[in-house]
């Protein structure tokens, strides 16, 4: 299960469609309506915020972006909806109601793990794992190199971003 948060960083983004890119498919990844829409949000915050202005040429050039990262997304991506969601509940520690729609697409998809950059909303630790109910929320790197004992940097191409 893929949160927004991993969406967005370029390296990240290029790395695990890498790896779900079919003839690779080293893993399934999910999202559902939820997710999409937060990855808009942010990418299309993040576009303006860049270009500085709003206008016809920059509407083109953000959905022109946006397009292509769908392209490449939607062949890789399994799609849940959240909308009949009547699973448990997220763990009581969690403070953002806006990301309980990512446990709810993690129960509905029967993911092991929830790959995300947001760790202050991961749950709490247990001997070492932020893990409830068996869904294990894991970073980028934690998931491609621990997980699937990949090469992030090598996957990527170049080093990565400082942080990552």
């Amino acid at each position: 299960m893929l949160e927004s948060s991993v969406l967005v960083p370029e390296w990240s983004r290029f790395v695990l469609q890498r790896l779900a890119a079919p003839g690779r498919r080293r893993f399934a990844p999910v999202w559902s309506e939820w997710i999409v829409a937060e990855t808009w949000r942010v990418l299309t915050w993040r576009w303006l915020a860049q270009a500085g202005r709003v206008d016809q040429a920059e509407w083109r050039a953000l959905t022109r972006g946006a397009n292509t990262m769908l392209r490449y997304l939607v062949p890789a991506m399994t799609l849940v909806s959240i909308r009949d969601f009547t699973g448990p509940a997220p763990w009581p520690e969690l403070k953002d109601p806006d990301d309980a729609p990512i446990w709810e697409s993690a129960i509905i998809a029967g993911a092991q793990y929830v790959v995300s950059h947001n760790t202050g909303d991961f749950p709490p630790l247990v001997e070492g794992r932020h893990l409830y109910r068996g869904v294990e929320y894991l970073t980028t790197i934690e998931f491609v190199e621990d997980v699937l004992g990949e090469d992030a940097a090598a996957l990527h191409g170049e080093p990565l971003p400082f942080g990552a």
